[in-house]
């Protein structure tokens, strides 16, 4: 399969699907576009330049990854994650705070990371990076900024653009993209792009996105020597189910135009 091909079958799979798509697939100077730079809800996968802000902090010695943060009970907020489930205050690192918020996409542990890092310094670091598309409004689960009209927006090309920073550091050092990208291919959460994911030699480190009415996924995809970025983003859902399966079917045809 080339990309050709690859392009066809994705807009096959795409034309199924009565929602606004942002998508963008990239492979060296190669590219997959479709409403690349359509601005939408961008739900957690904004939880990639928290993470990069983090370490960023960390390399200039603003941060300290190996401190611990209290987690009181009131700081714990729903949606996904795992520290809301515990019954005790607790204790634990920042970057332990920095893996959940990936890795389960837990959200009281990226209102912490967020509130650590700053709302202001993760928008700097996009301007900075030039995605002037993305920018951070609001924690989540605030639902009172959200009745205000405040949300966290991005596009499918900053997420692109976000993933090349990680796999090809510019702003960032080597060490902390490599440490990002490991955590990143911890994920839990592959029912989306990595759904079909079965040839142990295809690296994939994935950041999903959930909303009432919008599912995402972002993924850098590796194989032998290439990478491949791949954000499908998916709003205004009626049928979440058919939203995360359409991508879904796009992983699973990225992966078979790496493999054949």
């Amino acid at each position: 399969m080339d990309i050709n091909q690859l392009e066809t079958e994705v807009h096959s799979i795409i034309s199924g699907i009565d929602a606004p798509i942002g998508l963008v697939i990239k492979e060296r100077n190669h590219s997959i576009n479709v409403n690349e730079n359509m601005p939408m809800p961008a739900a957690s996968v904004i939880k990639i330049p928290i993470i990069m802000e983090a370490f960023r902090q960390a390399e200039i010695g603003d941060l300290i990854l190996s401190e611990t943060l209290n987690i009181p009970a009131e700081a714990k907020v729903g949606g996904s994650g795992v520290l809301q489930t515990m019954s005790k205050d607790v204790s634990i690192t920042l970057l332990d705070v920095l893996t959940l918020m990936i890795t389960v996409s837990d959200n009281t542990a990226s209102n912490l990371a967020l509130e650590r890092v700053g709302i202001s310094n993760v928008n700097r670091l996009c301007r900075e990076l030039e995605h002037h598309n993305t920018e951070i409004q609001r924690y989540f689960m605030d639902t009172k900024a959200a009745e205000k009209g405040l949300e966290n927006m991005t596009t499918a090309i900053d997420m692109v653009n976000f993933l090349e920073e990680i796999a090809s550091p510019q702003l960032l050092n080597q060490d902390s993209a490599n440490r990002i990208l490991q955590i990143m291919s911890q994920q839990q959460l592959t029912s989306k792009l990595p759904a079909y994911h079965i040839i142990d030699d295809v690296m994939i480190a994935n950041k999903t996105g959930e909303l009432v009415n919008a599912e995402h996924d972002v993924a850098i995809f590796q194989y032998k020597g290439r990478t491949l970025f791949a954000a499908v983003m998916v709003n205004e859902v009626s049928d979440q189910v058919e939203a995360q399966q359409t991508i879904a079917n796009i992983g699973k045809e990225v992966m078979a135009y790496l493999t054949r």
